[in-house]
Formats: C-alpha cells, structure tokens, sequence
C-alpha cells in the first residue's frame, strides 16, 4: 500500500510540471480508475511561491521581525504593537529616509502594524511611487513622516517608467547637546559719571576704560527639548589704580574697580548644518558697579590704633550701584571637532536701576544712600568671541 501511495504522489508531481490543468484532471482520473481511489482530495497552487513580483511593487529595503516584550522594554517601548527593524538595506528608499536599526514600525498608511505579517498585507497593497504616512518609536518618542514608496528594481539607483523618484527628506540636523566655556564679554557701557568721580582733584586718578572693555567669565548650557538650552554665564572685569594724594604727600590713595554681569540664559538653537548652529537667546539677571578707596600714610602701630582709628586721615570707603539686566543676544556656533567649538556672540545689555542713589557699603553689608550721587545707566552693546567647549 505505501508502495502504491507513493507512485500516486511522483506522478502526481510529474504531471504538474509536464500538462496543463485540463490535462492534469484527465490524469487524475485515469489514477483513480487504475487504483480504485475515488476517495483521492488533491488541492492545486494557482500561484506556485518563487514567482517573481511586479516592477512596481513596493519595497521598503528593511529587514523585519515581530517585536518581543524583552526587546520591547529594552528599548523603553511601552507599547502592544509594532515590527521591530533589524537591518536596512543600503540605498533603499528605507535607508534613503533614515530609518535605522532597532526603530519599531508602529502604523503605516494609517494602519496600526501589529506584526510582520501585518506589515506585508499592507505592503502588498502598495506600489512604488505612492506616498504613504509611517509613524515609528526612536529613542523614547515617536515621529511620523510621509514617504515615497520605492521599487526593487529602483533600490541601485535605476528608474521605473511612470514611478516618481522619491523626494528624500535631509537628516534632521542636531541642535547640540550643549557644554561650556570661559567667555570673554567685551561691552560698552556709560563710564561717565564713574570717571567724573574718580579724576576730581583732590582723588586725581586718570580715567577708566570707556570703549569696550573685557570682561571675563564662564558659560554653561544643557538641552532641554525642542532645541531650547537653559543655561547660565557670569562675567566681570576688575582694575585698580594708585596715586599719591594731592591733600597730603604722606598719603597714597588706592582705587580698587570692579564691575560684574551675570544671569540665567534660555536660548533655542536653529541648525544650519551638521556643523553651524545658530541662536536666538536672552539673559535675565543682574549687574553692578563696584568703587572701592583705600586712603593712608601706611603707618600703623599697635599702641596708638584707636587714634589711627579716629582721628587719621585712613580711610576706606567702598561704594556700589546694582541692577537688573536683561541681555537679547544671537549667537554662532562652529564645530571644528566633536567637542571643540568656536563661538561668537552679540547682544545688547539693558540695566534697570535698582536704586537711584549709589550706596556706601559697610562692614556688614550694611548701605548707606549718598546724597546727590547720579543715576548712572548700565546699557550697551556687547559681544563675544572665543572657544566652545561641547557642541
């Protein structure tokens, strides 16, 4: 019996490949005939598998697998459905927009993906040329786009008559993710009443700087989403001068200057390339102007200090004027290496005053308002050009 079974299977496999399907009938009934199986049930393929597809069927150039719950945790995935992508094949339409390995297909044509064999009913019903919404799960978020279904035959750059080539989106072009540096500031601001100030006769100093003057500090910045970076810098600028009083030659006066910026920066950066980055940012915080006078002949002693003390002529008087400061600035960011950077920045700083009046500042930070002293402005143009250490 499984001698006869046998010979019934091999010409059964013959005779499909050697008549055609009425001929075929005919032979099954001759088998019938001689082996008395009536009984015999035999299913034909219409469609044998290995037959090649249309030209413009669609293909995507991926390789795909279900998605496991292990993989799906590993990639902090917490959804039910999607294909996991394995491999792309290079210059597919796939590689062509990007998408990469370990991306999970979650809809396309807006149609939620459940499996792999989800995605090929939709696949089948596609064509290359058409345009079809995917949306996949990258990194922790999901993105969509639209894209232009591609054929085999066009994956090696060759054309399908009547098939549109596909218009590429570029690669989203990375923000950054921040850094550091020291910052040289170079701002111009009003000097004038300070310098009014200081070369009154009986003091005598020459003139501060009033163009441009450095000053020096730290910046820092880190990403927190849609290309927006919180960060902070502080600047400040010191100088000091030494004459011999006019009122006593036994006395020296000693100036001490100092001047300081600094505040919180919210900035959201616009890639122009992989390597230029622009921004648009402003800093809010605070600014100040510091003068300090040390007046003495330099001669201390123990035994006497309580009249030194009282009734010299040693002096030290430190005066101070503070404000609120809010700085629009714009900034160009180069990236020479991966970590290393060259920066330039200009801004305006606007300063409100806190008080009208200076203060004199005492030992415990204890102010004293001076009577007739002008409201000095803190306002002018500055800018920046030096490292950037991150990107």
């Amino acid at each position: 019996m499984k001698k006869i079974s046998l010979l019934v299977i091999l010409l059964l496999g013959l005779s499909s490949f050697l008549v055609a399907d009425d001929d075929l009938s005919e032979a099954l009934e001759i088998i019938r005939e001689l082996k008395g199986m009536e009984n015999v049930n035999v299913s034909m393929l219409k469609a044998p598998r290995g037959l090649p597809e249309a030209d413009d069927a669609a293909y995507f150039g991926l390789y795909l697998e279900d998605l496991s719950f292990p993989k799906a945790q590993s990639l902090n995935y917490k959804g039910t459905i999607g294909v996991l992508i394995t491999g792309v094949v290079k210059d597919s339409p796939a590689w062509q927009y990007r998408l990469r390995e370990d991306d999970i297909i979650v809809s396309l044509g807006n149609i939620e993906i459940t499996n792999y064999a989800t995605f090929e009913k939709v696949r089948k019903g596609l064509r290359a040329g058409d345009v079809v919404s995917i949306v996949v799960f990258r990194d922790g978020k999901s993105e969509s786009f639209d894209m232009v279904i591609g054929a085999r035959e066009a994956a090696g750059s060759q054309k399908i008559a009547g098939v549109p080539q596909a218009q590429v989106p570029g690669r989203k072009k990375s923000p950054g993710y921040g850094g550091g540096t020291w910052v040289p500031l170079w701002i111009k601001t009003d000097m004038e009443d300070i310098n009014n100030l200081i070369t009154l006769g009986e003091l005598g100093f020459t003139k501060l700087p009033e163009d441009f003057v450095l000053q020096q500090g730290l910046a820092g910045k880190f990403p927190i989403g849609k290309g927006y970076f919180l960060g902070g810098q502080i600047t400040w600028h010191n100088d000091s001068k030494r004459v011999a009083s006019n009122a006593d030659p036994n006395y020296h006066l000693w100036l001490q200057y100092s001047r300081n910026l600094g505040g919180v920066t919210l900035d959201k950066r616009i890639p122009f390339t992989k390597n230029i980055i622009g921004s648009l940012g402003l800093m809010i915080g605070g600014a100040n102007h510091s003068l300090e006078f040390v007046n003495t002949d330099a001669n201390f002693n123990w035994a006497s200090m309580d009249t030194t003390i009282t009734a010299s002529n040693n002096t030290h008087i430190k005066l101070s004027k503070g404000y609120l400061i809010a700085q629009p600035k714009a900034e160009l960011l180069v990236r020479l290496t991966p970590w290393l950077g060259l920066r330039a920045e200009g801004g305006y700083v606007y300063g409100v005053n806190l008080r009208e009046n200076w203060r004199a500042i005492g030992m415990g930070d204890e102010q004293y308002d001076i009577k007739n002293s002008p409201n000095t402005d803190h306002k002018g143009i500055s800018f920046s050009v030096g490292p950037w250490f991150g990107f």
